[in-house]
């Protein structure tokens, strides 16, 4: 006779570690709950019951057109016991014959049917009343309990869990060993070690972002740092200008002598290196940049002064003020003040002001080290004859290009044949030495795509693989302690997309660049069709007022791209745009 099965999903919690409901977070394109309780329900003729508490609203409309029974715990404060508990009286309320029942949580993305199926496997052939499922040397949930153990389970207390009935019973328990049964999430942590697959385009932006390296400093000459940012406040050694200085070509004075007729003592250009001293009665000739003589306080323009055959002057200038045309010392900045704060990027004004202080070297956030790996036998250099079957690599030239563009301006690079052996080593020659490596082709799923099991024998932690997207569906993002491995499409147009969408921000994240708007609203000229389920990013020309799609969108063509401003985004659930409909770009420049 067939034993009739339950499966009780405790989703009672309020995720205090994560902060959110982990119930929600999706997975592979659906909530963690969803998923679950549906894998539960492929089960063969297994009655499910969710029981919820914490968030009732937005977890009932998760499930929402869901066949699971759905309970909610007002208990659920006071501990796990009394989610098992309900949850378990509901299943026998509208089963009463039940034989069995797998207790599950909601937050193990890799728990499917499968395992479900093998712990009822396990109790048919083993006659064992309790099936917990085994990883990383310890075993838990999922934990199959044969009805001898409901009334134990119904009378947990508190924080106590179904364990606490398995650990009573070790001769009549056995043990199904499934190792990815250890994923499970608590916090943000672990939600973001999980090696996603086919994910949404803002999973992979949090994703790499969350795994983004600690900016690194190197101290560049002030001529090289143009577009870093500077990583350690800059103090002035001595005051500048370290004189009082003119500002204009004119007379030096005393102010008080302004009314008087003067005689022109003196002339001091600029660069005149010896002190000169200013008595009352007199005044000198005085150029823009010079040095203010002693005594005097104030510089009268040149235009403002009659000069006589004599060489005295008289000035006609009313509204002069004292110290009117004169730099006073420590005006652009003071001796042991601060000139400019950490996190300024060095733009060419930045640059001329350091140089104007006396800075020669300044400590930047560093550039990361990056190398370009190119996959695929059909890939031949520039200059050469192609033969039936082959393509002139074209990839290195416009992600050198891309990388120039974000201040990085080193960037090794090597075409690796589609051979296993040759792969691997010039990934692990890689990591020996930059901070990101950028693999170029093979990280789809055909025979000859090496890239992504590659990665993984290197001990690359997979993040995600294969974004909802259209071009470059492919994309892999994987890390090894704090270097960053990119798997980029080959198609020349998916590689480019995908660096402008990923590693672009993740580059001026790294090197503590500004902040800098992409994405704006604009309107269409005209209409596009799609199928819901992809994120598009169409290449497209924006003129500040509209935004147009162009002509050769596949992804494998660049002309059009050469002529591209801007990604034109059409969302995964979306059936695309008509004319004059309101839509987001991506700027590219």
């Amino acid at each position: 006779m067939i034993k009739q099965t339950g499966i009780v999903i405790l989703a009672a919690g309020n995720s205090s570690r994560l902060g959110l409901p982990k119930q929600l977070l999706e997975f592979e394109g659906e909530t963690l709950l969803r998923r679950i309780s549906r894998e539960a329900l492929a089960i063969p003729d297994a009655r499910v019951s969710v029981v919820i508490g914490a968030y009732p609203d937005p977890i009932n409309s998760a499930l929402k057109d869901s066949n699971v029974y759905v309970v909610i715990n007002p208990h659920w404060a006071t501990g796990m016991s009394t989610s098992i508990g309900i949850g378990l009286r509901d299943l026998l309320k509208h089963h009463p014959n039940l034989d069995r029942c797998i207790i599950s949580l909601c937050d193990q993305p890799f728990v499917d049917r499968h395992v479900f199926q093998q712990l009822i496997q396990l109790a048919d052939s083993t006659e064992k009343g309790i099936v917990a499922t085994g990883f990383s040397g310890i075993w838990g949930a999922p934990v199959l309990f044969d009805r001898k153990y409901f009334e134990h389970l119904m009378c947990l207390e508190g924080q106590q869990g179904a364990k606490k009935v398995a650990e009573q019973f070790p001769d009549d328990r056995v043990v199904f060993s499934y190792e990815d049964a250890k994923y499970d999430i608590d916090t943000l942590d672990d939600y973001f070690n999980l090696p996603h697959q086919f994910i949404s385009v803002q999973q992979a932006k949090d994703i790499i972002h969350h795994h983004l390296p600690a900016p690194k400093q190197i101290r560049f000459p002030l001529d090289e740092a143009l577009g870093y940012t500077l990583a350690q406040t800059v103090v002035a050694k001595q005051s500048i200008p370290a004189f009082p200085q003119s500002s204009m070509d004119g007379y030096a004075i005393r102010y008080s002598d302004k009314e008087r007729e003067l005689p022109v003592v003196d002339k001091i250009p600029a660069g005149t290196t010896v002190e000169k001293i200013l008595t009352a009665g007199q005044a000198m000739r005085i150029y823009t940049g010079a040095p203010l003589p002693r005594g005097a306080d104030t510089v009268v323009m040149q235009e403002k002064v009659d000069l006589s055959d004599t060489n005295t002057i008289q000035i006609r200038d009313e509204a002069l003020q004292l110290g009117d045309n004169v730099r006073p010392k420590g005006s652009e900045v003071q001796a042991d003040s601060i000139a400019m704060l950490t996190g300024t990027t060095l733009t060419p004004a930045a640059i001329g002001y350091l140089a104007g202080i006396g800075c020669r070297d300044v400590l930047v956030t560093a550039p990361p080290r990056i190398q370009l790996i190119l996959t695929g036998d059909e890939l031949k250099p520039i200059g050469t004859t192609l033969g039936y079957g082959e393509v002139y690599e074209s990839n290195s030239y416009q992600l050198k290009a891309a990388l120039r563009q974000q201040g990085i301006l080193h960037v090794e690079s090597r075409h690796v044949p589609d051979d296993r052996n040759l792969l691997r080593s010039a990934l692990e020659n890689a990591l020996d030495t930059a901070d990101i490596v950028l693999l170029v082709g093979g990280v789809s799923v055909g025979d000859y795509d090496y890239v992504v099991d590659v990665a993984k024998a290197c001990g690359i932690k997979q993040r995600f693989h294969r974004i909802r997207q259209k071009p470059g569906k492919p994309l892999f993002f994987g890390t090894r302690n704090e270097k960053l491995v990119f798997g980029l499409p080959g198609n020349p147009s998916s590689a480019l997309t995908c660096f402008y969408l990923y590693v672009a921000p993740a580059l001026e994240h790294i090197m503590q660049l500004p902040e800098r708007t992409r994405s704006i609203k604009t309107y269409t000229t005209h209409a596009y069709s799609k199928k819901p389920g992809l994120t598009h990013f169409l290449k497209a020309r924006y003129d500040g007022h509209a935004v147009e799609p162009l002509h050769a969108q596949e992804s494998y063509r660049l002309q059009s791209y050469a002529q591209a401003n801007c990604l034109l985004i059409l969302e995964e659930d979306s059936n695309g745009c008509a004319a004059g409909d309101e839509v987001f770009i991506h700027l590219l420049t």
